[in-house]
């Protein structure tokens, strides 16, 4: 059966024309043609689907290699044959080395047809070799701009060299250094592996039994910074089973492993807020009593050597108590009292208590800009972040240096926000903190704000300083950044919402002395003995009667034996049965209004403040509280009584 053939003819000649359509005839092939003689109707008829293309060498103004280099330029890949009654041998190698698939003279077209036969299949294979080649490019295409756009590194080694064959962008991006060194130098990626894990991540890279591991490790950028790399490889097997290349994924988790300490932070910091929640109001207990009657004993003796120790106890106590405020403070903020405020003002006698009591080494500057906005903030609980912001300074520049208290006004975007818990966009008080001192280590700059956490001498520190500092902030719906650099200093900024309030003068003013009683009787209900039993011997010292009782129900009923005398009900809010709460809506009810409230306790209630406001409480006293608290705390809502005056029940 003939073979089908389209074949567009170059030929001046028609006679010559039909002689190849006879020769094609006869190699078995049903022709099918067209013959032009002009280069014009060359490129109008190139693209009509041609099986292959056969072309005298000379014509009139036109020759077959002009024919041959428009096929080229036209991007067709078609079998050329030139047929000719003059090539001669030197045109024939020419037409061959530009691409002619043969040559052949008119007076042996019996060849013809094996020509044919071999241009056709040699195209065949030509197509299919370029087809495989442009397979292959777009498919390198495609790996390239997969491996060369994504964030990971992908690499690619040889088992046999140890060397790597191929690295993605993204190596110099995460490990600080260019491609081609790494490839120039095979074990400079494991030079920057962190010492710390360096012996194991070499193990897994070189020792492991077929070549693939998953691990997880920390590399020192150049620039300084830790990064967490999570590399993870897979062996590639010849036809025999052997690895002879590894190939893997090398990604920076860095930001996973801050999530993830983050989120164990909080754990521990709840676990610890518990735990100090549990335990604040007993441990307050305790320390109340102790200074109490420290306080009690110290006043009834003479003796320079008794009090010397009884100071002491009193500090204990103190300490103690300030340790339990500090992680109360930590873990679930206070509240305190807050007003608007402007922040200036703070900053200012901050300043010069420190030029008062910081060694003359340390130069303090501050700066204020005249158009800082006002912030919402308990005062004191202000004074104290940035007391201690301050110590921590001048703690880290022992051979002096320059301190740096400023504040400005921030504009908070939606997308900054976002990197804080629960914090929202808008207008913010920045007050930074910077000293230029040794600076905060990298491996530890995660666990500042921890409490008990501190790099100073025992006995130096609590390190519950920045614990409080971040618990004050956050309760205030702010937050802190910290920023430092070994040998330069460390800057504290600590963000507060700006208020649109008018801030009132300020007033640190202290309270004076307190009077002595005047036999009034006061009702002290107290589950702890040790506390009641010194708090009546501490009022009764100072010319007060005092009416004791245990609980909410034992002090309903001296109420109401006593109603007509009692001037001062102090509670204590947690007891067993009626809690201190339920004793004051008690007699609230019962509308007996020549009486002063006094709340005591260990623990913050300032979701309580609405309700102890309409039931009449005019003191709150945290425990512990020294002597000289209580007394004037009873002074006053003596005092509170008084004014009130005589009312019906």
């Amino acid at each position: 059966m003939a073979q089908p053939l389209r074949a567009l003819i170059v030929e001046d000649n028609p006679s010559d024309a039909e002689l190849l359509v006879l020769a094609l005839r006869r190699a078995g092939f049903e022709p099918v043609v067209e013959r032009v003689e002009n280069a014009a109707d060359f490129k109008r008829h190139l693209h009509a689907g041609w099986d292959l293309v056969l072309s005298d060498y000379s014509l009139p103004q036109f020759t077959g290699l002009e024919a041959l280099a428009l096929l080229h330029t036209s991007g067709l890949d078609l079998p050329f044959i030139i047929v000719s009654g003059t090539i001669g041998e030197e045109t024939a190698v020419q037409a061959m080395r530009e691409g002619a698939s043969d040559y052949l003279l008119k007076d042996r077209l019996g060849r013809l047809g094996p020509a044919v036969k071999h241009a056709l299949e040699q195209g065949r294979l030509h197509r299919e070799h370029r087809r495989a080649n442009d397979a292959l490019a777009e498919s390198e295409g495609r790996f390239r701009q997969l491996a060369e756009n994504i964030q990971e590194v992908f690499w690619i080694a040889d088992v046999g060299r140890r060397q790597f064959l191929y690295v993605s962008p993204a190596f110099s991006r995460i490990w600080g250094v260019s491609c081609a060194e790494l490839l120039a130098r095979p074990g400079l990626w494991l030079e920057a592996v962190h010492p710390d894990d360096r012996t194991g991540t070499e193990r897994g890279f070189v020792t492991h039994p077929d070549g693939g591991y998953d691990l997880d490790y920390r590399i020192v950028h150049v620039d300084g910074s830790i990064r967490w790399i999570h590399d993870k490889a897979f062996p590639v097997r010849n036809a025999e089973g052997e690895v002879y290349r590894v190939v893997g994924v090398a990604e920076d988790v860095s930001e996973r492993h801050r999530m993830e300490e983050r989120f164990l932070r909080a754990q521990r910091m709840e676990v610890i807020g518990s735990l100090t929640s549990g335990i604040s109001h007993d441990l307050n207990n305790i320390l109340g009593s102790m200074l109490m009657a420290a306080g009690l004993v110290k006043s009834r003796t003479t003796e320079a050597r008794d009090r010397e120790m009884l100071d002491t106890v009193e500090r204990g106590a103190e300490r103690g108590a300030r340790m339990i405020t500090q992680l109360l403070t930590f873990s679930r903020g206070v509240e305190g009292t807050r007003s608007a405020l402007k922040p200036g003002v703070v900053v200012e006698e901050l300043g010069g208590l420190i030029r008062a009591t910081f060694p003359r080494n340390i130069n303090l500057r501050i700066s204020l800009p005249k158009d800082l906005l006002n912030i919402v903030v308990d005062a004191t609980q202000l004074h104290q972040v940035l007391m201690n912001l301050g110590v921590n300074a001048r703690d880290a520049m022992p051979a002096g240096g320059t301190l740096t208290v400023a504040a400005e006004n921030v504009l908070l975007g939606e997308a900054e926000a976002q990197t804080q818990p629960a914090v929202r966009p808008g207008w913010y008080v920045v007050l930074s903190v910077s000293d230029t001192g040794e600076g905060i280590a990298p491996a530890i700059i995660d666990c500042i704000f921890d409490p008990f956490f501190t790099t100073k001498e025992a006995g130096k520190g609590t390190g519950l300083g920045l614990s409080s500092v971040l618990g004050i902030v956050k309760s205030h719906h702010g937050f802190v950044t910290v920023a430092s650099k070994l040998g330069k200093g460390t800057t504290f900024r600590i963000h507060l919402p700006a208020s649109t309030e008018s801030a009132p003068p300020f007033s640190s003013a202290s309270v004076g002395p307190f009077p002595a009683g005047n036999d009034e009787l006061v009702l002290v209900v107290d589950d702890e003995d040790d506390v009641r039993k010194v708090t009546v011997r501490l009022l009764e010292a100072n010319r007060y009667r005092v009416l004791p009782a245990t609980c909410g129900e034992d002090a309903l009923s001296l109420f109401l034996q006593h109603a007509d005398t009692v001037r001062v009900v102090l509670t204590n809010m947690h007891m067993p049965g009626m809690g201190g709460l339920a004793l004051l809506r008690a007699l609230r009810v019962l509308k007996y209004l020549k009486v002063g409230f006094i709340v005591a306790s260990g623990e913050s209630q300032t979701d309580l403040r609405a309700e102890f406001e309409r039931l009449g409480v005019v003191e709150f006293l945290p425990k512990p509280f020294p002597p000289s608290h209580l007394l004037r705390a009873v002074a006053r809502a003596v005092e509170s009584a008084q004014a009130v005056g005589p009312a019906g029940r």
